[in-house]
């Protein structure tokens, strides 16, 4: 099937804002100052510089190569149909940690705009992923634009935090720092910042859609990107001013509790309902995405063959109920075991980390011999990535390995030549 060509870069960039622009920057923002403090920024800068070279070549390789198959094809091109549904098995190990964070941050401004105590938090992350899973079974056909509305709506409230918040006097609080103590400090929040950046591998999925992917792709994907570092730069130095962080609470409610301040309780509540509007479409989103990879893996074999089916409207209804089902379970796995919010942001991070650094590998043997310069750069940011991450890349890197091993053990077993068997 032939994609239809109607992205131009201007249609590029808001994808690629709508894409970045989501529960992260309810969250990330303040986390990254509990984290790193006044040196938060300088942690976002160092983030930024490590991406830049991921970033271009995706805009590479979906330009090259356009396909809706994103990392896992360019993997698969470079090194076999293993690869590639090893990598699609490990995009499906995400579900078991990723969407739990979008739904408790979700469940957390449900709190804010009902004035619930925190306590109140675990019983609205249940709530929230059962509406969301029949918001998921309705298609969500009108998502995107519905999305893209609610994304307008938070970026002009961060412009006129922005404003009315004195963001100016704000980089008062800016510090470098000097001494390798406060270095550290500062590296603490890089691997929690990676988050922001996950989405990349979605825009490669665009490239077949736009009109002229070697000029628009880069474009959208680079410009996009400079505009949702400038939102986060704007929140983390306004956070670090009012002081809207702590614990885990207070971090995932830090959005509205800066509104609050600035413009008062009513406008804190109301900003609350927007914003958990927001994180419910993202979990949609995520819920919906997912179940329609496990129906892809089971119309190819890979899964049972119940998950392939489609309902008369083409949802993939067993899919969309295996996939609550193993969310609803991390949720309550993260509640019993206590396990911090932030512990499941690294394992999501492992496992997308792990997939650029396959795909900048896998670039050095796609791109022409004039650009493997800048996948060899890409390769190198990824593995320095890795030291920030840390321990949280053993998860996915277990699940590839596993994976790999597995599909290639089907291969070489549906290789093997049936004999006949002759009788004297």
């Amino acid at each position: 099937m032939e994609y239809q060509r109607t992205l131009g870069p201007i249609q590029g960039i808001a994808m690629t804002v709508t894409t970045f622009v989501g529960t992260g920057l309810m969250l990330l923002p303040a986390l990254s100052v509990s984290q790193s403090s006044n040196f938060a920024i300088y942690a976002w800068l160092i983030t930024t510089a490590i991406i830049l070279p991921v970033a271009f070549v995706f805009a590479l390789l979906g330009s090259r190569f356009p396909s809706a198959g994103g990392a896992s094809h360019y993997i698969g091109r470079a090194f076999g149909k293993s690869a590639e549904k090893a990598v699609g098995w490990l995009f499906l190990s995400i579900l078991l940690v990723g969407p739990a964070v979008a739904v408790k941050i979700a469940a957390a401004y449900l709190a804010v705009a009902l004035n619930l105590s925190q306590n109140y938090v675990f019983i609205l992350s249940i709530i929230t992923i059962l509406a969301t899973a029949f918001y998921a079974l309705a298609g969500i056909k009108n998502s995107s634009h519905f999305q893209f509305i609610v994304v307008i709506g938070l970026i002009v409230v961060i412009l006129l935090l922005s404003w009315k918040g004195n963001i100016g006097g704000a980089t008062e609080n800016i510090e470098m720092p000097t001494s390798w103590t406060e270095w550290q400090t500062t590296f603490l929040a890089v691997g929690t910042i990676f988050w922001c950046f996950i989405g990349i591998e979605v825009m490669a999925h665009m490239g077949a859609e736009f009109k002229n992917p070697a000029r628009d792709f880069p474009i959208a994907l680079l410009g996009g990107i400079s505009i949702v570092i400038a939102l986060y730069l704007a929140l983390v130095l306004l956070i670090t001013q009012h002081h809207t962080y702590g614990d885990e609470i207070t971090n995932s409610q830090s959005l509205a509790l800066l509104v609050g301040i600035i413009f008062g309780e009513n406008s804190k509540r109301l900003f609350a309902v927007g914003a958990f509007i927001l994180a419910f479409a993202n979990t949609g989103m995520y819920l919906l995405g997912f179940a329609r990879m496990v129906q892809s893996m089971s119309s190819h074999g890979a899964l049972p063959q119940t998950f392939s089916r489609l309902s008369k409207h083409g949802t993939p209804v067993r899919a969309v109920y295996l996939v609550t089902s193993l969310t609803l379970s991390s949720i309550l796995l993260g509640h019993f075991s206590g396990w911090s919010l932030h512990w499941f942001i690294e394992m999501t991070n492992g496992a997308f980390l792990l997939i650029y650094t396959l795909t900048c590998f896998t670039s050095l043997k796609l791109l022409p011999n004039q650009q493997k310069w800048l996948g060899a750069t890409a390769f190198a940011t990824c593995l320095l990535m890795t030291i920030f991450v840390g321990m949280s890349m053993l998860f996915a890197f277990c699940i590839f390995t596993i994976a790999l091993c597995f599909e290639c053990y089907k291969n070489k077993k549906n290789l093997i030549p049936k004999h006949e068997i002759h009788v004297q």
